[in-house]
């Protein structure tokens, strides 16, 4: 009986051997005729789909015996040792199939889990593409300036500073008043933002999408450091070089609101003969504007710009929501008048192998980087200031 067991085990092997290696021999005949003729012929190629489909066939019978069995592992056993178990459990009807061909139903005691049969990945995991990351914000400040290229390392203006002006309505051969004006030059440099990565080779050849991934995350921060650079920088940043709001022409109201604030920041402007386009607040501030109600529960804003279908605006003049401002600050200004962004070299994404000792090493060097000047032409057509101060001061302390 033992000599039936092993023939059965044997012959089992046998023929998957055979099967895979006529899979193997056909798939070169095929390669073969492709080198030669560009395309393998249609009988090679019907010949081994066929033999696909009963390798395929024979894997879905062998699985629907597993199922029908119930093999679910409870005592231990391997598939392997079950099979050998159920062999030689079974001799009397092995005997009896050889004999007479009496078919009969083998079953096994063992049972396959993943977590007691299987070792190493043996069910492929599924993989997302892409790599998942917190998103950086998607506004930023650079939209609402207007642009502009040099070539230089700086940008120079002149801007009047003074007139003195005695225009009037003159007497007949009388002298006219005589006016005058004081012009003065200024610059503004050309700064530069810069970030880099470095990063082996091998990274780059094995790992999909990750020099797309780099290239974006440094787009990214590179963006990001130029709104504040925009805004905030100490020489340069709007928010230092436009007027400062007046505090003392808004006063005696304590029910005083951001709503209120802005509306004097645009007459202030407006006052200076500018036309402002655009408001910038934080997130923190706008959703409190938004959300702000009257004594009755009422929304303040109107309906469509409570629920989104319009953005909110101050006398015409839009709201524009963005992390890049600071939580109580806001800025109104007439940007074509008060300034422009020139882009000396704009931002560029650049690969590297030559620096350092990369070559001994075998790492490539990843450089975000771009040159831009921020000119304050005229501070008057911008308003900063601050909610918590500007409220404050109107009377609602």
């Amino acid at each position: 009986m033992d000599t039936i067991i092993e023939t059965i085990e044997k012959g089992l092997e046998a023929q998957s051997l055979k099967l895979e290696k006529s899979l193997v021999d056909m798939q070169a005949k095929m390669d073969e005729q492709i080198k030669l003729n560009g395309k393998a012929n249609e009988e090679t190629k019907e010949a081994h789909k066929n033999l696909e489909a009963v390798i395929l066939n024979l894997k879905e019978r062998q699985d629907a015996i597993e199922k029908n069995n119930n093999r679910i592992k409870e005592d231990g056993l391997s598939f392997k040792d079950s099979v050998e178990e159920a062999l030689k459990a079974n001799k009397e009807e092995l005997t009896a199939l050889k004999s007479h061909g009496r078919p009969f139903e083998m079953t096994t005691k063992a049972t396959i889990t993943e977590t007691g049969s299987y070792t190493g990945e043996v069910v492929p995991a599924d993989y997302v593409t892409g790599f998942k990351y917190d998103p950086e914000r998607r506004i930023h400040i650079r939209q609402f300036i207007p642009n502009g290229n040099t070539n230089s390392d700086k940008i120079r203006y002149v801007r009047e500073t003074a007139f003195t002006d005695n225009t009037g309505i003159t007497a007949e051969a009388a002298a006219s008043g005589q006016n005058d004006f004081t012009l003065q030059a200024y610059d503004a440099n050309v700064e530069k933002i810069a970030a880099h990565f470095r990063v082996s080779r091998e990274a780059l050849d094995d790992t999909a999408g990750l020099a797309s991934h780099i290239s974006l995350r440094g787009t990214e921060k590179y963006m990001k450091v130029e709104d504040e650079y925009l805004l905030y920088d100490s020489t340069y940043g709007l928010t230092i070089t436009s007027t400062d709001y007046t505090l003392d022409q808004y006063t005696n109201d304590a029910n005083a609101q951001e709503f209120d604030v802005l509306l004097q920041a645009i007459k202030q402007i407006k006052n200076r003969n500018y036309v402002p386009g655009a408001i910038f607040v934080s997130i923190n501030r706008y959703f409190s504007m938004i959300q702000r109600k009257d004594a009755d529960g009422r929304y303040i804003f109107p309906q469509s710009v409570v629920f989104g279908s319009e953005r909110p605006r101050v006398l015409g003049v839009p709201i524009i929501a963005t992390n890049a401002l600071n939580s109580d600050d806001f800025l109104v200004a007439d940007m074509p008048q008060l300034t422009t962004l020139f882009n000396r070299k704009g931002m560029s994404v650049r690969f590297y192998e030559q620096d350092q000792d990369n070559v001994i090493k075998d790492l490539v060097t990843v450089q975000i980087s771009g040159r831009l000047a921020l000119p304050t032409y005229l501070p008057d057509a911008g308003c900063f200031g601050s909610f918590a101060t500007a409220i404050q001061n109107a009377g609602n302390s």
